[in-house]
């Protein structure tokens, strides 16, 4: 019996194009017939404190290294090197987990992996039940127990009781960061859980406020058990128990592996991606997870470690899919995109079936008029509010998330039971506005570029769009190879009749094109606006 035989017996299961290859089978994935209790209510874990646990650290050492005769370096370092740190002197000591939580995360994994495969394939009325059943508890536990969410709710004049059915849940007041940030920590940590025991963690403060965000540790294994889902539904259910999956990021997913099987590894993003690249090809992952913005910078090399890969994993920035698949193109595997966020955490994930589906038993997504705050019309933009369906010890319900989306106005026939997105247009605070007050996603945006450098014959290795004013634009361009600079500047006015066309008035675009751009950490995004 193959691995979607187990998860979905009479599915449509030809929306994954590598399926009917693989053959690996449910058993051997690692993946037990025996089910936990249906997700309306939080898995049964016990609540461990937190100690340092023993991770392998390795510095990146391809810096200082000689390379022997044959150009490899001398030092190379056993696999698997489950951390790589730019330097000693930089390496944080950061948040880490305990040997009992560990074994915690196998013993949940066992029970929990056969429900959590099967969930995106059950009917869409069992998935909405569900859901509905969690949301209406979350919302009594926060009417109960956090006082943020009890005092907007009594001065909203809405009650916990009003939830009957799934509709009412727009009945919920939009709870926002702002209100968030104030409330820290007194106001919207569940008291029934000690602030040591939570795992820490903080939105990236893309709108200007940095919002502290304490996770507890049920949420934390419930999100590492489907982080294996994710990825077994990206791969077509070729990911395994024994194929490395290599972060580059910020810092270390929590767990380094589950039992010693789905291993995983870290590479920091501030090593230059020449020396990731020779990482990589030490490590020989099977699928790699970053930035937009990291995957761009590695393809220059990436002869040097694509041979391991079956597939690469977009994250936390806006990227196109035109973008994508000249990636993939250049890997030679599916390069798809992951939609997520501190708060929410996985949101919606890119499948072998072309879609986006959102994650429905770990984020409640709601997409509403940016000006009414009434449910969207399907098949225009509209903001992301989210409900985390996880995270007990600080809950985000009926959360401004801050992104633009777009729910198709007919769905494609599909045998995944998740609500589809046709779009992931952008932030909020990334999009265009023009001079009537109408908001241009900055997906729309980026597809004008992209439009504009092929219109032209351009190719340019980076690029920024920031919009000054209504009708004002800066652009920044970094050429690629042999791209003749006045080529580009003489294209402009090209650039300026579409922007012009999509925002419904003149502008003016200032193009400056530069060597490289200047250093910066965190997320970048190519399309924003400063106005």
């Amino acid at each position: 019996m193959t691995m979607m035989d187990k998860l979905s017996s009479g599915s449509d299961i030809a929306m994954f194009e590598e399926i009917e290859t693989t053959e690996t089978s449910y058993e051997q994935a690692g993946v037990s017939s025996d089910g936990a209790a249906a997700f309306a209510g939080p898995l049964d874990h016990d609540d461990f404190g937190l100690n340092q646990s023993k991770i392998m650290n390795v510095i990146d050492s391809f810096k200082d290294s000689e390379p022997d005769a044959g150009g490899k370096p001398l030092h190379t370092f056993p696999h698997p090197a489950l951390e790589i740190w730019e330097s000693e002197e930089t390496r944080p000591a950061y948040f880490s987990v305990s040997g009992e939580m560990t074994t915690s995360l196998a013993e949940s994994f066992d029970h929990y992996i056969g429900p959590c495969m099967q969930h995106p394939f059950l009917p869409k009325a069992e998935i909405k039940a569900k859901q509905f059943a969690r949301i209406k508890y979350l919302v009594e536990m926060a009417y109960a127990d956090i006082p943020v969410y009890r005092d907007k709710y009594i001065a909203a004049g809405f009650h916990p009781s009003d939830l009957t059915c799934e509709a009412d849940i727009d009945l919920i007041p939009i709870i926002t960061k702002a209100e968030l940030v104030a409330a820290f920590p007194g106001r919207c940590i569940n008291p029934r859980y000690a602030m040591d025991d939570l795992f820490p963690t903080r939105s990236s403060g893309s709108s200007g406020q940095t919002l502290l965000i304490r996770v507890d540790p049920d949420a934390v294994v419930t999100d590492t058990i489907q982080g294996v889902r994710q990825f077994a539904l990206q791969s077509g259910l070729k990911y395994g128990p024994a194929d490395l999956l290599t972060h580059v990021y910020t810092v270390p997913w929590w767990f380094s592996s589950i039992g010693g099987t789905y291993p995983g590894a870290f590479i920091s993003s501030v090593i230059p991606p020449e020396r990731v690249a020779q990482h990589l090809k030490e490590m020989s992952p099977k699928i790699l997870s970053c930035y937009p913005s990291n995957l761009e910078a590695l393809l220059p090399y990436a002869d040097a470690f694509k041979s391991s890969l079956m597939l690469a994993v977009t994250h936390s920035e806006y990227s196109s899919p035109a973008s994508r698949k000249a990636a993939s193109a250049k890997l030679g595997v599916p390069v798809r995109d992951e939609y997520s966020s501190e708060e929410a955490t996985r949101i919606a994930l890119e499948l072998p079936c072309g879609h986006y589906h959102v994650c429905e038993d770990s984020v409640r997504l709601d997409i509403v008029d940016p000006v009414t705050l009434a449910p969207q019309v399907k098949g225009q933009s509209g903001l992301a509010v989210i409900t985390n369906l996880l995270n007990e010890a600080m809950p985000f319900i009926r959360y401004m998330q801050g992104d633009c989306l777009t729910e198709p106005a007919e769905p494609d026939p599909c045998g995944i039971g998740w609500k589809q997105l046709e779009s992931i247009d952008g932030r909020m605070n990334d999009a265009f506005v023009n001079a009537y007050g109408r908001m241009v996603p900055a997906g729309s945006v980026l597809d004008i570029t992209y439009r504009w450098m092929f219109d032209c014959g351009i190719n340019l290795a980076q690029f920024e769009i920031i919009q000054k004013a209504h009708d004002a634009v800066e652009a920044h361009f970094i050429p690629g190879a042999g791209v003749d600079e006045n080529v580009i500047v003489g294209s402009v006015g090209h650039l300026e009749d579409l922007l012009g066309l999509c925002l419904e008035h003149k502008v003016k675009v200032r193009a400056k094109v530069m060597a490289a751009f200047p250093a910066k950490s965190g997320k970048r995004r190519p399309i924003r606006r400063e106005m």
